[in-house]
This record gives structure tokens, sequence and C-alpha cells, in this order.
């Protein structure tokens, strides 16, 4: 792949972007058009700019954990990946002005964060960096309802995918334990491997355990139920599988959770439409 386009990690992008539209979709009582496709595009833009600043304050770790990226393989110089990044910040941002203030607002400070994250917190953050990043993973939902002018209406959303991300990202700790320790603060190295592997398995279950709550508030309809069932028993079997052997499988683990967030992002949308 294209490095300044791998770089970016466009799948997550994409998610991201998606995330927005169903979130818009569910707050709106009206039908959208192609306007919406902007708020995507914002997200798309700040996401990639965040995974690539990441990159350029994560070089010494990636040399360990992920030599191919494009940083530590040399495809790309750091110089290069700081710009691009700034660059990529500065457009999404600028592009938010044509919305309205509050979508600014998310935008300006989601951006701070992401630039934040992998200088200062992720270093010492422990805990609270996987609760960031699961705020912002989950908050292109949030700027879909700013953007219709309703966010009430999603924060259920932002915290159903907040919690299964939050589970996600401490597997994340425990797959790149080798290689962070001798840089960062993480969960594992706080409290260990399976300490960790409980507490993101208990953080999966709360999620299943809240899963039907969109329907029973009736903020999305049965649609929602039949899909997001899959992606509960997704996250069974992770959170099963993550506490037999958590450091061999932990990367099996996040992926699994990655899938059914998928799923349920695919739930999220259906349910708030009638076939």
């Amino acid at each position: 792949m294209i490095p300044f386009i791998e770089i970016l990690r466009p799948h997550n992008c994409l998610i991201a972007a998606i995330a927005v539209i169903v979130g818009a979709t569910i707050a709106s009582e009206e039908s959208l058009d192609l306007t919406i496709l902007l708020p995507g595009i914002i997200a798309f833009l700040i996401c990639g700019a965040g995974n690539t600043i990441n990159d350029f304050f994560d070089f010494n770790i990636d040399k360990i954990n992920n030599p191919a990226r494009p940083l530590p393989s040399k495809r790309m110089s750091l110089r290069f990946a700081y710009f691009y990044s700034i660059s990529l910040f500065a457009v999404g941002v600028g592009l938010s002005i044509f919305i309205n203030i509050y979508a600014i607002i998310i935008a300006s400070v989601n951006s701070f964060l992401l630039y934040i994250y992998p200088m200062k917190v992720k270093k010492y953050g422990g805990i609270c960096k996987n609760i960031l990043v699961s705020y912002l993973v989950a908050s292109p939902f949030l700027f879909g309802g700013v953007v219709v002018g309703e966010p009430t209406v999603v924060l259920l959303l932002v915290l159903i995918a907040g919690l299964a991300n939050t589970s996600r990202e401490i597997i994340k700790d425990i797959q790149d334990h080798e290689g962070d320790k001798a840089f960062i603060s993480t969960l594992p190295s706080s409290i260990g491997i399976t300490n960790s592997a409980k507490l993101a398995s208990l953080i999966l279950l709360i999620t299943i355990l809240i899963s039907p709550l969109p329907y029973i508030l009736n903020i999305l309809n049965l649609n929602y139920i039949f899909l997001v069932i899959f992606s509960d028993i997704i996250f069974f079997f992770a959170s099963i599988n993550l506490l037999q052997n958590p450091k061999q499988n932990a990367k099996k683990t996040q992926k699994l959770i990655k899938i059914g967030m998928v799923i349920g992002l695919t739930a999220f949308l259906i349910g708030d439409f009638h076939f």
C-alpha cells in the first residue's frame, strides 16, 4: 500500500466516517441528503491525522512492535509524517466551519486530544489513555448527532461503543506489553496481564448487558436486536478466549472485538430503518 495512505489506517478512518453518518441518521427525524458526506469526510481526515501523529510519536515503539509500518520501515520520513498530520488536522477542523459551532468545537477538541494522546497521555496515562482513546473512537456518533442538532439521542450509542473499545484497548496493551513496557505506562504494567484481562472481560460483559437498552428505550427498533445479538455472541466468546490465555490470545481477541464492533455499528444503522 502507498505509505501516505497506509499511515492513515484508512479502514479505521472509513469506520469513523460511517459512524458519523450513522449517528446523524439515528438522531435526525428527517431524511438526510448528500450534505451528510461532509461530516464523514471531516471524521476521516481527523482520524487519519490522529493515526499519523501517533505513528510519529511511536516511532521507537513501532521499531519493536510494528517494524513494517511506513515510518520504522523508512518508507516515509518523520518530518513528512509530522507535517502531513498537521495539515490533515487543519483541513478537518477548517471544513467543520461549514457545519455549526458545535461541530467546530468537537473537531477542534478531538484534534487536540489526538495530538496530546501519543505525546503525553499514552506514556503516562495508564487506563486513562484507554478511556481517552475509547471516547475518540465513539465520538463520531456524537459528531453525527450535533451535525443534525440532536446529540442527546446518540449518547447511549457513544457509551456502548466506548465500553467495547475500552476493552479492546486494554487487550491491545496486553498484546503489545513487551514492546511498550520500556517506553510507556500501561494497565498491564501496573496491575499485571491477568488482572487486565479480567477487567477487559468484565467491561465486555457490561457492554453485552446494556446492549439491548437502545431498543428498550425506543431509540432503535427490533432490527437492531436481531443483529446486535451476533455482536454480543462475538464479544462473549472473545472474553472467554482472552481469559483462557491472555498473553497468547490477545491479538486474536482484539481482532474479534473489532469484528463485533463493526457488526454493532451495522446494528445501529439498520436499527433506525423500517423495512
